[in-house]
């Protein structure tokens, strides 16, 4: 039945397809990630047709069993149809068993499922993000925990699922920017330039509700953080601030091996 239902949607997919978008996509991505060349709503509107059609009659066990082998599919559409089955389906119907789905989707990034930035940053920003926001606290620990895995992509995943959160700070949990930091102070000291860009994504935002305890992680942390990841994390702060960080790190003799 699931594989059925993923040839179905292949091919729903595989309709939708123009050869431009693929080579732009294709291009952006630098060949990270083979596209069909199939545009957001375009993939939105085949999973809820197919969800329509014959999707809603499932139990919610073989659409989260659906999810992952879209994920598992080789091109970038199939993959966030996944996505968007869990965003716009699952997540919306309150059937996430989180402490179980969380373990499932680490496999994702382990195996190499996601193992590009576009994928790796919609899952955050489409299920990671508002999954840690429903179910609160200990699912967000959970995800934060990844920040001690060996792969990249799961390491970033750990500061980035929370952008959506960051701007709020303690109003997620008390204990929210201090987590935070924590995933950052891991993923930081991670030479990667996508480890590195998470870390300065996620700062940037935080930055929004505890500008002085970002200002001071980067000032604790210059010697470790890449010039882009620096620029980041200040781009919100006072100028005076802003300034005073970059400066510092400039001065810093390692800073030139960072910048490249």
């Amino acid at each position: 039945m699931i594989v059925k239902a993923v040839e179905t949607i292949q091919e729903e997919l595989q309709a939708h397809a123009v050869p431009e978008t693929r080579e732009w996509w294709e291009s952006y991505l630098k060949g990270a990630i083979q596209f069909r060349g199939v545009k957001m709503a375009g993939i939105r509107r085949v999973v809820h047709e197919w969800h329509d059609a014959e999707g809603h009659q499932w139990k919610p066990t073989r659409l989260r069993d659906l999810s992952v082998s879209l994920i598992q599919q080789e091109p970038a559409e199939d993959k966030l149809a996944g996505i968007l089955l869990i965003q716009e389906i699952l997540l919306p119907a309150g059937v996430i068993p989180w402490r179980t789905e969380v373990k499932r989707w680490a496999r994702l990034f382990d195996d190499g499922f996601i193992s590009d930035w576009n994928t790796c940053d919609w899952f955050c920003i489409r299920v990671l993000g508002p999954l840690a926001a429903a179910e609160g606290e200990d699912c967000a620990r959970a995800i934060a925990a990844w920040r001690r895995a060996r792969n990249l992509w799961r390491r970033r995943a750990a500061g980035v699922g929370f952008v959506t959160l960051a701007p709020k700070g303690e109003a997620n949990f008390p204990g929210f920017t201090a987590m935070v930091l924590e995933v950052c102070d891991s993923t930081a000291r991670h030479p990667e330039r996508f480890a590195q860009t998470g870390t300065g994504w996620v700062l940037r935002e935080l930055s929004d509700a505890e500008p002085s305890r970002v200002a001071g992680f980067v000032a604790e942390h210059l010697d470790q953080m890449s010039r882009e990841a620096v620029r980041m994390s200040v781009a919100r702060l006072a100028d005076a601030d802003r300034s005073r960080l970059l400066s510092a790190h400039g001065a810093d003799p390692n800073s030139r091996r960072r910048r490249r």
